[in-house]
Formats: structure tokens, sequence, C-alpha cells
């Protein structure tokens, strides 16, 4: 089973993201079973998250997220375990096996014809 979104906020419908491309996002993250609970959130520190995508530097199910987003686009998903931390899960934050629920905002696309 690959990630499932329900989408809260239409974005541009015109700019999404490609490997390789600089994204910036706001999240919310919480454990599946456990959604009252965030694990880590931007919106509280007020800094958006910044990553290139298709690099590694997210689980797998972020990755497919975003590129599925358009530039202003909210979405509530749902990662598989398996698009997640899997067996190793994050020590003392996500325990093995823990499929994630993730609100995330495509903010912006660090590209010279979006800045």
């Amino acid at each position: 089973m690959g990630v499932e979104c329900i989408i809260e906020r239409a974005g541009d419908g015109r700019h999404y993201p490609k490997k390789g491309e600089v994204v910036s996002i706001h999240y919310v993250l919480k454990l599946k079973n456990d959604e009252g609970k965030v694990i880590d959130a931007t919106y509280q520190r007020d800094k958006p998250f910044t990553f290139k995508v298709g690099s590694g530097q997210v689980v797998r199910g972020w990755d497919e997220v975003v590129t599925q987003l358009s530039v202003g686009e909210k979405a509530r998903c749902t990662i598989p375990s398996d698009l997640a931390y899997s067996a190793r899960g994050f020590p003392g934050l996500i325990p093995p096996n823990s499929s994630l629920y993730v609100e995330l905002e495509l903010l912006a696309i660090n590209t010279p014809e979006l800045e």
C-alpha cells in the first residue's frame, strides 16, 4: 500500500516539484496510531523545512507526497511504515514499523522561475 492523502487546500495547479529541486514545506508529524500526539511540527518553530526532492534527505513517503502537490497545496497523508522508517524506526521518537500521519503544506519550490 502506498501513501494515502486527502487534499485540504488546492495549490496553484501549475508548479509541481521534480527530483533534484529544493522545496520548502510546513508540516505536522504524528504517529498514525496516535494522531493526537505531535512528534514534530515546523509551524511551532515558525520556520519551514527545506529538502532536496529524491535525494534521500527525507523518508520515501515524503518524496512521494511532495511531487504530487503543487505550490500552496496542503494535504493530510498517511505514510505506511515501509515508506517511512520501517523496522529501524527512529530511536526515542518513532517506534519500529510505525506508519506516520503527516499534514504537509508545499510553500515553495526554490527554482529561479518562482523566486
